[in-house]
């Protein structure tokens, strides 16, 4: 069964990168260089992937219903900028390519503040069986439709610039 609550699990709809984290730099995320330490760069980004899968329907939610998950298999973080206490933060996050099992994402974090990109993280994650721990295809409606639109509106984008610093 469908409705508005199905639609409200999946609100991602526009042919742009997904903001998937949106805060500002707190004064503990600081470390004795004052900038922002490398573990919340990994807390960001975290958020910004859970968040991604959530628009696309894998959420707690999903894996309790489902008893199926995504998996981290590779993640590759580029630092290019410090970030600062205060600096407001966005992460535009896209799906690069997926087969329905196997999906790679690349997520860019921006200082809204000071208009830079501080970083980048490309990841690889599989769709896994939590029950025999193996990987498998994305099955359920509710899930394959909407990482279909968004791989495929992410598709249309022009490549991120990698070789920016």
């Amino acid at each position: 069964m469908t409705g508005a609550a199905d639609a409200d699990r999946n609100p991602y709809k526009a042919p742009s990168p997904f903001a998937g984290f949106r805060g500002t730099v707190l004064p503990d995320w600081i470390d004795a260089n004052r900038h922002m330490n490398v573990a919340w760069y990994d807390h960001v980004f975290d958020k910004a992937e859970s968040a991604l899968f959530a628009a696309f329907g894998v959420d707690e939610d999903y894996i309790a219903r489902t008893n199926h998950g995504m998996f981290r298999l590779e993640k590759h973080i580029r630092y290019e900028k410090e970030l600062v206490e205060g600096d407001e933060l966005r992460i535009d996050s896209r799906i690069d390519t997926t087969d329905g099992r196997l999906l790679k994402h690349f997520h860019e974090l921006w200082s809204v503040s000071r208009n830079m990109r501080a970083a980048t993280a490309r990841y690889v994650s599989i769709h896994v069986d939590l029950s025999e721990r193996k990987a498998v295809r994305v099955t359920d409606p509710l899930v394959v439709a909407p990482l279909r639109e968004m791989a495929s509106a992410h598709a249309q984008l022009p490549a991120p610039d990698e070789r920016r610093k």
